[in-house]
């Protein structure tokens, strides 16, 4: 679902919905949302309503609710979750937990097998150009045998 980029009245005109959305909280809906503009600012509901009303024609503000996200509890626990220490971390800050040798083993396999891949006709392309490619000066010395 995507998140508001930053708090403030959005509409979704489809099914004429304002809301007044937290930054980095889930829109209401997975519908497209318009941002209409931020409080913060001196937009109160009722400048949304009209905002709303002259950008989409055909809108009534008088009908239009606005709707309020009052679930702080769960906007709180889904924040200190973003935050909580990463579990390859080990609880040591910048430090990554994995087994550098076992990487390089990962590597060393992959080199041999990736050697040990060859397309078929490889062979064949590789020993044309080892044997190297004609020149111009070979094809015109070649025309001028031939004749």
């Amino acid at each position: 679902m995507a998140r508001a980029p930053q708090t403030g009245f959005y509409f979704e005109p489809l099914a004429e919905r304002l809301a007044l959305v937290i930054e980095g909280t889930a829109y209401p809906s997975d519908d497209h949302w318009a941002y209409i503009g931020d409080p913060m600012e001196g937009l109160t509901p009722e400048l949304a309503r009209i905002e709303c009303a002259n950008r989409w024609p055909g809108v009534d503000p008088d009908t239009l609710e606005v709707e309020f996200n009052t679930d702080f509890d769960g906007l709180l626990a889904e924040i200190e979750h973003k935050h909580d220490p990463d579990p390859m971390l080990d609880g040591k800050q910048g430090e990554i937990d994995f087994d550098v040798n076992f990487l390089l083993q990962q590597a060393d396999a992959l080199r041999e097998m990736a050697a040990g891949l060859v397309a078929p006709g490889a062979r064949d392309l590789e020993a044309a150009l080892e044997a190297g490619a004609p020149t111009v000066g070979d094809a015109i010395v070649r025309a001028n045998q031939d004749d």
